[in-house]
């Protein structure tokens, strides 16, 4: 029997988790992983099984272990290795091999890509969180700004009120 390297033997435990099944899949018929929850699946999964609950460091280990993301849109992987059954084939999942420094395959491509479309997919998901915070600012700056002139409305009255009642006028009729 071949030894799993660490990351597979807890890949594996992750995707027979009953907590987890919801947050990352293994589909059998087309062999993709997918993850359905990133977030939840890095706070409540991974601290457990990692030193860490950095998504982006679970992916990356994904992709040194043949993972690829096949759709910009949404967190699916395959691994073109895995024509069958993931558990079958785990012991022949390995951890790729560092490249060479060789100008022609410098970097690669696939892998530049899925981190451009991350970085996309991010910077839209910030600037929708940005926009709401920002309208709930304005919100609440024109509330707040409602409130000051309305005080500064009854302070006026109040202090006219107090010039009324102490005028000596007043106090004879």
């Amino acid at each position: 029997m071949l030894k799993l390297t660490p990351f597979i033997k807890k890949l594996k435990t992750i995707l027979n988790e009953p907590k987890s099944k919801n947050l990352i899949v293994w589909n059998q018929e087309t062999f993709t992983l997918t993850i359905h929850k990133p977030e939840e699946l890095s706070i409540k999964i991974l601290p457990f099984y990692f030193k860490h609950c950095n998504f982006s460091s679970f992916v990356r280990q994904l992709n040194l272990y043949g993972f690829n993301k096949i759709d910009p849109d949404f967190w699916i992987f395959r691994n073109k290795n895995l024509t069958t059954d993931l558990y079958s084939e785990f012991p022949n999942l390995f951890r790729r091999k560092k490249k060479s420094h060789d100008k022609t395959c410098f970097h690669d491509i696939n892998f530049l890509k899925n981190q451009i479309n991350e970085t996309r997919n991010l910077s839209q998901r910030m600037f929708i969180v940005l926009s709401k915070i920002l309208d709930l600012l304005s919100d609440n700056y024109n509330s707040i700004s409602g409130l000051v002139k309305l005080v500064k409305t009854l302070s006026k009255e109040i202090f006219i009120l107090n010039k009324v009642i102490k005028d000596p006028f007043f106090k004879r009729n």
